[in-house]
């Protein structure tokens, strides 16, 4: 992977017929520049990425707690339910013994064991409907934990949209292919190997016109797949259901490519 310290410490040999100095010194400041920028960018979104990533293995884990409160709450209704049951049960037959009782004893006993059959029922519905209450409150917060966890898994592949983006407005530069001047050996080959010269740069120059165009679109093919890939290794993040069977290791998101920068073309 090429640096900025590689940049700056590239070292170019002296030729009759090589570059300006001050030219490919002023274009080497400019990739270096660039690359810093691209490190600087790619740390934020890294550190960006991890944050989240952490954000949501504890929304996981919390949603988790929050289904296994939802057994233990539907658990407790059924105690509650079967409690109740067993409250009115005892009562039925406290009561039938009053009112086996009532016969020998008349009327204020049948009026006592009503009273404590009504009370055990108003107790038995009180308890359930604490339950149901109590079970309603937390599906209503197991709704509210699972929309956030959807809203933050947009939030990802919108990070993940932007991080693309930002990989596919690097620069592109014109390639173009030059051809290297053997040092004359006599005044007169020196002469012809500079006419041949202007000669090929002259028929390469409709080529090199061209050249732009097609690396453009191959760069947009090659940013459509990076992203095509990126949001499926997120999806199986987020979801590892929806990994593919057999897919034991993620595959890296693609570095930029940086061979642009090489036969650049510079003035003589």
């Amino acid at each position: 992977m090429l640096t900025p310290q590689d940049v700056r410490s590239v070292q170019f040999e002296k030729n009759l017929r090589g570059y300006r100095t001050e030219d490919v010194d002023r274009f080497l400041d400019r990739v270096e520049e660039q690359l810093k920028q691209d490190d600087t960018l790619a740390e934020e979104l890294r550190k960006q990425i991890a944050d989240l990533t952490a954000e949501n293995q504890r929304l996981h884990k919390e949603m988790e707690n929050y289904e296994a409160d939802g057994d233990m709450l539907k658990s407790a209704l059924i105690n509650a339910q079967r409690m109740g049951e067993n409250v009115i049960r005892e009562a039925n037959q406290k009561s039938e013994e009053i009112l086996h009782r009532a016969n020998l004893r008349g009327d204020d006993i049948i009026r006592d064991a009503n009273e404590l059959l009504q009370k055990a029922s108003d107790r038995a519905d009180e308890i359930i409907n604490e339950a149901n209450e109590k079970k309603l409150a937390e599906e209503r917060e197991y709704d509210r934990v699972r929309l956030e966890v959807t809203r933050f898994k947009s939030d990802v592949l919108n990070l993940y949209r932007s991080h693309v983006e930002s990989l596919s407005r690097l620069p592109e530069f014109q390639k173009e292919e030059t051809a290297e001047a053997e040092p004359a050996v006599e005044e007169k080959a020196e002469e012809t190997a500079a006419a041949a010269l202007t000669e090929e740069i002259e028929q390469a120059q409709p080529e090199a016109e061209a050249a732009p165009a097609e690396e453009e679109a191959a760069e947009d093919d090659k940013s459509e797949d990076f992203w095509e890939k990126d949001e499926s290794q997120l999806k199986i993040k987020l979801d590892p259901s929806q990994a593919p069977v057999g897919a034991d290791e993620e595959e890296e998101p693609a570095e930029p490519d940086y061979a642009a920068f090489k036969g650049v073309k510079f003035s003589e």
